[in-house]
């Protein structure tokens, strides 16, 4: 792979091998495309899954980074490195302005990146926790990297906006009655407990 500019933005380093389906309804075409992004009701990513000849689907949570961004903003705060426990091998690049997905960071991009000692191996931007308000933004015009997270635990399926994990300690979920920062706690049954994950690469 050729060097990697710090500063291209990632919408032009994507893959545009992926078709895009609603979370619950079938996939109209694209089953020969490598990336399968699934999204929720109102256009939030979910999930990506990667096809390879010959296996099974991997189907993962689907962090996500801004087109706008370049390399050097997401892998310099160390970010998006941790995100990719989630999903090893790719993440999904939005046009956060129309609220399209534009294409798919794939892992080997990111790796040759690093390969090339760009990297300085700057600490964590920031702590775990969820993403929510200007938390999630940097100062320009993109917004920093994060993860859309179903829970799993029984009962629960709130949706988790993160922007660090760490699979050792996985992060607390409020659950679908719970408040995370910011929001009104509502009565629910599920009480808060350590964010559940189905689905892992």
């Amino acid at each position: 792979m050729a060097a990697l500019p710090a500063h291209t933005p990632l919408a032009d380093l994507a893959s545009s091998d992926f078709v895009v389906t609603y979370e619950g309804h079938g996939v109209a075409g694209g089953q020969d495309r490598r990336y399968r992004i699934g999204l929720s009701a109102d256009g939030t990513p979910l999930t990506l899954a990667v096809h390879a000849p010959s296996t099974a689907p991997r189907r993962m949570p689907a962090v996500v980074v801004s087109g706008s961004a370049t390399l050097q903003d997401v892998v310099e705060g160390s970010a998006l490195l941790h995100l990719l426990e989630l999903s090893p091998d790719a993440a999904v690049v939005m046009d956060h302005a129309s609220g399209t997905v534009t294409g798919v960071l794939e892992r080997a991009t990111v790796d040759a990146y690093l390969r090339q000692d760009r990297f300085p191996g700057g600490p964590v931007r920031a702590g775990g926790g969820a993403l929510t308000g200007d938390d999630g933004c940097l100062c320009g015009t993109h917004r920093t990297p994060h993860a859309h997270v179903v829970c799993a635990f029984g009962g629960c399926g709130r949706v988790n906006a993160l922007h660090f994990y760490d699979p050792e300690d996985p992060p607390e979920c409020p659950g679908p009655g719970g408040a995370g920062p910011g929001e009104a706690r509502s009565g629910g049954a599920v009480p808060a407990h350590p964010l559940t994950l189905s689905l892992r690469g």
